[in-house]
C-alpha cells in the first residue's frame, strides 16, 4: 500500500483557538487501521492536547507538513500558512460570502488550493455530519444563564472556560438562582439541541408556543414564579409574505418569500437564544429600530449563530471569551457597556466550543474520522488517482482553486 500522510495545523487565529480537528486517540486508531499512515502535527503551546500526547499516540511533531495528502485545521488559516497547490480541511466561513474572509478565499483560488470545508460535509439527506454545534449550544446557553444571573440573579457565575468541563456546568446549573423569566429558544438543529440540554440541566420548564401566545403581553414574572423556555421552530419564527401557509421546503428554497413572525414572542420573552442557520436571503428576527419600542420586552440576546448584522441585526461584531458581552442602547442604537438600564445585553462569542476544548474536540474528531477521514484514506489507498466518493466530493469547496459546481454563486466573491 502507498504511504499516506496527514498534517495537523497549529491554529493561527488570534486569540488562539485551543481546539484540534483530530485528537491523539483517533490519530492512533487511524494509523492502526491504515498501514504506513503518518500523521504530522505542528507543535503548539496552547492546543488542548499537548505535543507529548500526540507523540505517545504515534504521531510526529514537526513544523513542515509538506507531503501531506490533506492538512487539517479548525478555524480559518492565515494566508502565510497556506501553501500553493496543497489540500486543506477547515472551517473557511466563506460559503455565505462573508466579507471578512474574501481575501483568504481569493488567495486560495489564486494559489490553486484544494479546500474541504467542514460545513459542506453532509450525508445523503443533506444533514451535516461534522460540526461543533452541539457544544456551541451548550456553552452559548450557559452564557445566557450567566447573563441573566449577572443582570437579575443572585449568583455570580464563572464562564464555561473557567469551569472547564460540562460536568462542572451541570453541577452549577442545578442550583441557579434565576428570576422568573421567559427564554425564547430559536432553532432546533444541532446547536439548538445543545441549548435545550443545558436549559434542561438547569431545571427550566418547557412551554408550548401556543401557550405563550395565549398569555397576556406582560412581565412573565407577574404571571409565574419560575423561569421557562419556549422552543421555536421555523414555522413559528417566519410567515409567508403572501399570507399562505408555512411550507418548510419552500422556505428553505426561497427564504426571501418569508418575513419574520417573531413580534408576538419578542413582546413576551425576556431572553432570546439564537441558534438558527441563517440564510442572508431570509428575514432577520426583527429590525434594529424595534428595540426602541417600549413593547420590545427582550432585554438580553445570546446570539450563538453570530452572523454579523444577520438574523439578529444588533449583532454588529463578534465578542471574545475574555469579554463576551456588550450592550446596545435602546435610545441611540449604539454600543454601550453591558448590564446598563437602557441597553439590550448581547453575547456574540464566535468560538464558543473553545471554552470546553477537549470535550468539543473529542466529539468533532470522532465524527471527522468516521464520516470523512476513513473513507478519504480508504479511497486514496485503493487508487490515489481515482475520483473521491460523491459524499466526499460534496465537501470540496475548491478543487485546485476551482469552485465546486454547486457553489457558483460565489464566483464574484472568490474572484474566479
Amino acid at each position: 500500500m502507498p504511504t499516506l500522510q496527514l498534517g495537523i495545523l497549529r491554529e493561527s487565529k488570534t486569540p488562539p483557538d485551543l481546539r484540534t480537528p483530530l485528537v491523539p486517540e483517533d490519530c492512533r486508531q487511524l494509523m492502526n487501521r491504515f498501514d504506513g499512515l503518518r500523521i504530522i502535527v505542528q507543535p503548539s503551546t496552547f492546543r488542548c492536547y499537548s505535543d507529548e500526547l500526540y507523540l505517545e499516540a504515534g504521531c510526529q511533531i514537526a513544523e513542515n507538513l509538506e507531503g501531506s495528502a490533506l492538512i487539517l485545521g479548525v478555524k480559518e488559516v492565515a494566508q502565510s500558512s497556506l501553501a500553493p497547490g496543497r489540500s486543506y480541511a477547515f472551517f473557511s466561513h466563506t460559503i455565505k460570502a462573508q466579507p471578512y474572509n474574501r481575501s483568504m478565499m481569493q488567495h486560495m483560488v489564486r494559489e490553486g488550493i484544494t479546500l474541504f470545508d467542514y460545513e459542506l460535509m453532509t450525508d445523503d439527506s443533506g444533514r451535516r455530519t461534522v460540526a461543533f454545534g452541539h457544544w456551541a449550544g451548550i456553552v452559548g446557553a450557559w452564557h445566557a444563564l450567566r447573563m441573566r444571573c449577572l443582570r437579575f440573579g443572585k449568583d455570580s457565575l464563572p464562564t464555561a472556560a473557567q469551569v472547564g468541563s460540562y460536568v462542572g456546568l451541570q453541577a452549577l446549573a442545578k442550583h441557579l438562582a434565576l428570576d422568573p423569566c421567559l427564554f425564547l429558544l430559536c432553532g432546533t438543529g444541532r446547536v439548538g439541541q445543545g441549548v435545550l440540554q443545558m436549559l434542561q440541566d438547569a431545571g427550566i420548564q418547557s412551554m408550548e408556543p401556543s401557550e405563550i401566545l395565549k398569555s397576556p403581553e406582560q412581565a412573565w414574572s407577574s404571571l409565574h414564579d419560575k423561569p421557562a423556555y419556549v422552543l421555536l421552530e421555523s414555522k413559528h419564527m417566519v410567515q409567508s409574505r403572501d399570507g399562505g401557509p408555512f411550507d418548510e421546503a419552500t422556505f428553505y428554497q426561497n427564504p426571501a418569500a418569508y418575513q419574520s413572525a417573531m413580534a408576538p414572542f419578542l413582546v413576551r420573552g425576556d431572553l432570546l437564544i439564537n441558534s438558527i442557520y441563517w440564510d442572508p436571503r431570509g428575514p432577520a428576527h426583527f429590525e434594529a429600530s424595534d428595540i426602541q419600542n417600549p413593547s420590545f420586552r427582550v432585554s438580553q440576546i445570546a446570539d450563538i449563530s453570530c452572523d454579523i448584522q444577520g438574523s439578529v441585526p444588533i449583532t454588529t461584531r463578534a465578542t471574545t471569551i475574555q469579554e463576551p458581552y456588550y450592550g446596545v442602547s435602546r435610545t441611540h442604537l449604539t454600543e454601550i457597556p453591558p448590564l446598563m438600564d437602557d441597553g439590550v445585553d448581547l453575547m456574540a462569542v464566535d468560538n464558543l466550543p473553545c471554552e470546553l476544548p477537549r470535550e468539543a474536540s473529542g466529539e468533532f474528531s470522532r465524527a471527522l474520522s468516521q464520516h470523512f477521514l476513513v473513507p478519504f484514506l480508504a479511497s486514496l489507498h485503493a487508487d490515489p488517482q481515482a475520483e473521491l466518493p460523491p459524499n466526499l466530493c460534496r465537501a470540496r469547496l475548491l478543487d485546485h482553486g476551482a469552485l465546486h459546481p454547486l457553489l457558483q454563486h460565489l464566483t464574484a466573491y472568490a474572484g474566479t
